[in-house]
């Protein structure tokens, strides 16, 4: 079997979560557990090279010897092998069905994110067969529930590292991909390196009244006082805050980008107001220079003509360093200013992880070798440090690294490719595909 026909296969495996599914509910974890059958039986080499250790459906756990173990601290790649759901009738091609077409394997998670994760594998089988061992231990772990925050997976894998006292040079981890013509005036592609992430919180506002008949309204609704609420947090945003990281970003981009806008990039802090001011139009730039809030849901009444008993609303929060989640929360009561609304988080809440200070400054454990790889994979494309506006796996393992993180994926995307993760007729292009083991196969070789 090819690595193509592998990867497909791979797509083919269900390993998302159905609707009100919990955890041992074998409709969710039969899949994944397929999905870690799948690799044992796919990747044969590499198994009778490393050791395996499965935690349960969310965690699976390979450790690659190295030849000097002791010479070097080791190395964690991370991915998860678990997808978003889909809207069938949405789709120009079945989800799950992995078709070839123009060039695009059609599927979910084919960039998000298994088409990253056969190529780790499909790099680790190809060394493995050619007699390769790394100089150091190289270890995988990959997770079954990133996508519903990695409670199960990622965080129990790292508590298991941790309690046997294992801890890396650095690791990597999904992430940014390698931008083609994602910001205007810029022709060359980026190699972006996610080197920090923003924290995540979402928050419940609620409001109570006494519920009854909608022909009998109280003079003050709840709905009425959380809608007050939502509009003065719209009134009062994060202030912007440009992160050592952002600032590395804009500096090196600087040299790439036209006049004026080459002269402003690289003046970003002195200009300070001027510059956030210039970019605050653009989502996708403030999203890297402050503290974002989304208004995600909304719930009242469960019928029309019923007063509800309590309003919701809920925001979900990415917080840029060094932005907590006590501060953030502090700042949301504050800006409401309205002892009516009660505040409280909504499901796991993480704070932002910054970026070790060697890699915005192209030093660091591994910066040297990911560059390396990916000057192997994508000749001439230079690599910038960046800030990870999502979140990933890797922030359950910051501590086992001191923070050193990448999170990149070694895919180029134009703006078109990358919306269509999450959405609707995911798909990957074979090159991107075939680029992508070429770039892990160059990194394991200089580890």
């Amino acid at each position: 079997m090819e690595p193509l026909d592998r990867f497909r296969a791979a797509v083919r495996i269900e390993t998302g979560w159905p609707e009100a599914a919990e955890p041992g509910d074998s409709r969710a974890e039969a899949p994944l557990t397929r999905f870690q059958e799948f690799l044992a039986e796919s990747y044969p080499v590499f198994h009778k090279t490393a050791e395996r250790r499965v935690l349960s459906p969310y965690s699976l756990i390979y450790r690659w010897p190295g030849v000097e173990p002791d010479a070097a601290k080791p190395v964690l790649i991370l991915a998860h092998y678990d997808v978003v759901p889909v809207e069938r009738e949405k789709w120009t091609a079945d989800p799950f069905g992995a078709e070839l077409r123009d060039g695009y394997v059609y599927g979910r998670g084919t960039l998000d994110m298994k088409g990253i994760l056969t190529g780790i594998m499909e790099g680790a089988e190809r060394l493995c067969a050619e007699g390769f061992k790394p100089r150091r231990d190289l270890w995988f772990a990959f997770g079954g529930d990133e996508e519903r925050a990695g409670v199960f997976g990622a965080k129990r894998t790292a508590a298991w590292f941790a309690e046997e006292g294992i801890s890396f040079s650095w690791i990597l981890d999904e992430g940014t991909p390698i931008a083609d013509g994602m910001i205007r005036g810029i022709t060359s592609p980026l190699g972006l390196f996610s080197i920090e992430e923003k924290g995540y919180m979402s928050l419940d506002l609620t409001v109570l009244q006494k519920p009854g008949h909608a022909s009998r309204p109280p003079r003050i609704q709840a709905a009425a006082v959380l809608g007050r609420a939502l509009e003065r947090i719209v009134k009062r945003p994060f202030p912007f805050r440009l992160t050592p990281t952002v600032e590395g970003f804009f500096r090196d981009l600087a040299p790439l980008a036209p006049q004026p806008m080459s002269a402003f990039m690289a003046r970003a802090r002195l200009l300070g107001p001027l510059f956030f001011a210039a970019v605050a139009g653009s989502p996708d730039i403030a999203s890297m220079l402050r503290t974002t809030v989304a208004m995600t849901q909304l719930e009242g009444s469960a019928a029309d003509n019923v007063m509800p008993s309590e309003v919701r609303a809920v925001l979900n929060l990415r917080l840029l360093h060094p932005w907590t989640i006590e501060s953030a929360i502090a700042f949301i009561k504050k800006a409401i200013n309205d002892e009516q609304v009660a505040v409280t988080v909504h499901g796991l809440a993480t704070g932002p992880v910054p970026a070790n200070p060697g890699h915005t400054g192209h030093g660091g454990p591994g910066w040297q070798e990911m560059v390396e790889a990916l000057e192997t994979a994508y000749p001439g494309t230079p690599a910038l440090p960046f800030l990870m506006v999502a979140t990933t796996d890797s922030r359950h393992y910051q501590e086992l690294a001191g923070k050193s993180i990448f999170r990149f994926s070694p895919h180029k995307l134009n703006p078109e490719e990358l919306a269509r993760i999450h959405g609707h007729d995911e798909r990957i292009s074979v090159e991107n595909f075939n680029r992508g083991i070429r770039f892990y196969e160059a990194l394991f070789t200089r580890l």
